[in-house]
């Protein structure tokens, strides 16, 4: 991923899955319910985070 110049140059702590559902949702003007598709990559970015997270629980960084 890139550095993220805002953060101080860190990599961003966003899973490609997050980056994608941050990138279909947008900003709406109005609530409005998740897709099918848009919930799967909710679940799928939960996922993900929650294996970085042990990942580096284990590595003991966290």
């Amino acid at each position: 991923m890139e550095l993220n110049l805002k953060a101080g140059g860190k990599k961003p702590l966003v899973t490609p899955s997050t980056a994608l559902l941050n990138q279909k949702l947008g900003i709406s003007p109005a609530p409005r319910m998740l897709t099918p598709s848009e919930i799967e990559l909710l679940r799928q970015s939960k996922r993900e985070m929650a294996e970085v997270y042990r990942m580096r629980k284990s590595a003991g960084s966290c």
